[in-house]
């Protein structure tokens, strides 16, 4: 089933391709008919061909930045915060978790315009609700989203967080 899925419009373009072939050798189009469906076939899969590249360049680049945002920000602070419970944060620490929140809501924004693959998303989503355990986390964020205006500013993540927990 998934590689019916991953292969659709292959599928869908051959398909087309067959049934102009089908229709020019019981002889119900001509062979100009036929070369011209063949280019506007060709010429529509290639297109898609050329969004679905697009597509993936655009991924691997937020991935790599918000990947890259998170190992270098907030991965050793929130290590910290997760082997020693006690840890008081500081002003920057405090500001380096909302940074962390923003950078979560970005992932969420993108994931809502199918930029994000749904399983990536997930993976993102499990370690944001794993951070929230964190009491200092946990602690910021209800702080954080106890205002709906400031919730609006994460584009939602505060209700998909919520929602499903």
């Amino acid at each position: 089933m998934n590689v019916l899925k991953k292969n659709s419009g292959n599928i869908f373009f051959g398909t087309l391709l067959l049934i102009s072939v089908v229709l020019y050798a019981i002889e119900i189009i001509n062979i100009t008919s036929l070369i011209g469906l063949l280019l506007s076939f060709g010429t529509i899969y290639f297109g898609f061909l050329k969004i679905k590249i697009q597509d993936d360049i655009l991924f691997k680049e937020l991935f790599e930045r918000f990947n890259e945002r998170y190992d270098k920000e907030l991965n050793d602070l929130l290590n910290q915060l997760r082997m020693n419970p006690q840890y008081k944060l500081t002003e920057d620490d405090k500001k380096l978790i909302i940074d962390y929140f923003n950078l979560s809501s970005e992932e969420f924004l993108w994931y809502k315009k199918n930029r994000i693959p749904n399983d990536v998303w997930k993976a993102w989503k499990a370690g944001i609700e794993e951070n929230l355990q964190i009491e200092q986390v946990r602690e910021l964020f209800n702080q954080e989203t106890s205002s709906k205006r400031v919730r609006i500013s994460y584009y939602g993540l505060y209700e998909e967080l919520k929602t499903n927990n």
